[in-house]
């Protein structure tokens, strides 16, 4: 019997497993596991600007050989995902059913779960977002190194605005540089900092999972504006290399092709039911850790304890993007070298009050291809594609993210599958009206901050209630829809002895601040707890 078992290979749960592993427990890592290393390895090692001009087999990589990079309506949820990332929900879709008239979340059963096609984007939280959300901050903090040294990040240096959303983080790298198009955005609004800060507007370099000096073994970033197709020297932080590394290790194994479907604790520890290739098969250890991904893990906990019928909590970080057009870019040449991520964060509202504060995240268009552009502009397609030519250069995309909080009218229930092993998942959710009005309130201030920054918005964007794919609080510490059904603050499952939650499940709230960091940090803390319930290796 294994010390550990764990349940997903996100984020979450490699750095868990690189958390155990390291404290010499033996650890089994239960996942689906898919992939696309072929597809993945098409991609030349060289500038996106030459590939377009010179690659005779580029169309498999940016459109797909079956165009399945091109979506065929409307703005979905995952619809930028290029046809190298669409292995990360492919065989979601089908065996994790979900049923809603309108919340269709992304949910992944891939290697490296939906960190495999994240955007790297990370952010610590403050005191008072890690009140809310149920977070120990200073156990977080004791926890950032490790998740520094695992994945690489490269940040800036404190100022009065990038400490807003990244504090108290030493040992990172030097922060990548920016873009003509963001530098020009910035430069724009540090002329007037004071004033924009006074105004509850802050904007700075964001903190990405993406290397700026070689580091573990990964290279650098070469700027090559490729990061959205292919892996660009392995520079930006995928949970792969952190299973392929543990692999090498004797207490660490990986169980790939198995769907996790509940669990049962016995006298000895914890049986995990799997589906493998059609037949069950049970899975044993001392203790069991889910890290399947908010809405993952809430399914397995669901169909595990005599809940099943009953309803949980749900959050998902509101989300709309504009897309402006940045004034001082237009007929200036713009430098090819560049990464694909986001390029800045801001936080706007009410600085101290996280509650009432979006976050955003700008990024540049260039290397999305414009037929994504062209068929939301109200032109013919022959003239929409001669403006987004003269225009991709100056096109700036800010990606904008509200907190959330539960309450009845966001909820998830297990229900009956007819066609896969796992329970359907039936989900509502709607804002309440006060959230709409703060959402509408925000907005309308931030059109005006645009402008001010010289960026005219072209249109408001929203990609569907689940757009966000920041997900979390099904299992939270205080349940306001199922009182019976929680976490512990050391991560242990309510109701179980040797269960315990080591992902975004156990927050009580969302802060509109990326998760992603903060999770993998917290997915530690879970881990050290969970190692000494086994008799103190910590």
């Amino acid at each position: 019997m294994d010390d550990v078992l764990i349940v997903g290979s996100g984020p979450a749960g490699a750095m868990a497993a690189a958390e155990l592993t390291a404290r010499g427990l033996r650890v089994t890592l239960i996942d689906y596991g898919d992939d696309d290393p072929a597809l993945r390895s098409r991609v030349p090692d060289q500038p996106f600007s030459q590939l377009r001009s010179g690659d005779p087999d580029q169309r498999g990589y940016l459109l797909g050989d079956r165009l399945e990079g091109i979506p065929r309506s409307g703005t979905r949820v995952g619809a930028q995902l290029t046809p190298p990332r669409q292995f990360v929900n492919r065989a979601a879709e089908s065996l994790l059913p979900i049923i809603s008239e309108d919340f269709h979340p992304m949910q992944s059963l891939a290697l490296g779960g939906l960190g495999a096609a994240w955007g790297t984007a990370c952010c610590t939280y403050s005191a008072r977002e890690c009140e809310l959300a149920g977070l120990d901050a200073a156990a977080l903090a004791a926890q950032y190194p490790g998740v520094v040294k695992e994945a690489g990040i490269s940040g800036p240096e404190q100022d009065p605005c990038t400490n807003q959303w990244w504090s108290g983080v030493a040992g990172h790298q030097p922060p990548l540089d920016l873009d003509t198009n963001s530098a020009g955005i910035l430069s724009a609004y540090q002329r007037k900092a004071a004033g924009w800060l006074r105004r509850g507007f802050a904007l700075g370099r964001i903190p990405l999972a993406i290397n700026s000096v070689p580091h573990e073994g990964r290279g650098a970033n070469p700027y090559f504006d490729t990061d959205f197709y292919g892996e660009a020297r392995r520079s930006a932080y995928r949970p792969r290399y952190t299973i392929e590394r543990l692999q090498k290790e004797p207490n660490f194994t990986y169980a790939s092709g198995c769907l996790a479907l509940n669990f049962r604790e016995t006298p000895a520890g914890v049986d995990l039911v799997c589906s493998r290739e059609g037949t069950k098969v049970t899975f044993s250890g001392s203790r069991l850790l889910l890290c399947a991904g908010a809405i993952g893990s809430a399914r397995i906990a669901l169909a595990s304890m005599p809940l099943a019928g009953q309803k949980t909590t749900l959050l998902c970080s509101p989300y709309i993007y504009y897309p402006t057009l940045n004034l001082r870019m237009l007929g200036r040449p713009a430098d090819d070298r560049r990464h694909s991520m986001a390029q800045l964060m801001a936080l706007f509202g009410d600085l101290d009050r996280p509650e009432r504060t979006c976050s955003m995240q700008v990024y540049s268009y260039r290397s999305l291809l414009l037929f994504k552009i062209i068929k939301e502009m109200p032109l013919a397609p022959w003239a929409g594609l001669l403006a987004a030519r003269a225009l991709q250069d100056a096109l700036a995309i800010f990606g904008v993210f509200f907190p959330d909080a539960p309450g009845p009218t966001k909820t998830l229930r297990l229900g009956k599958s007819n066609t896969s092993p796992a329970p359907d998942l039936h989900i509502d959710y709607a804002l309440t009206p006060e959230q709409a009005a703060l959402q509408r309130g925000l907005e309308a201030r931030l059109k005006r901050c645009f402008l001010g920054l010289g960026c005219v918005p072209l249109g408001r964007v929203d990609p569907g209630k689940a757009g966000s794919i920041h997900y979390a609080g099904t299992i939270p510490r205080i349940n306001p829809v199922n009182p019976g059904f929680y976490s512990l603050p050391d991560g242990r499952l309510g109701g179980c002895e040797r269960v315990f939650v080591g992902d975004s499940s156990a927050w009580n709230w969302l802060p509109c601040k990326g998760p992603t960091f903060t999770a993998m940090a917290g997915a530690r803390v879970a881990a050290g707890h969970l190692a000494a319930s086994l008799g103190g290796r910590e």
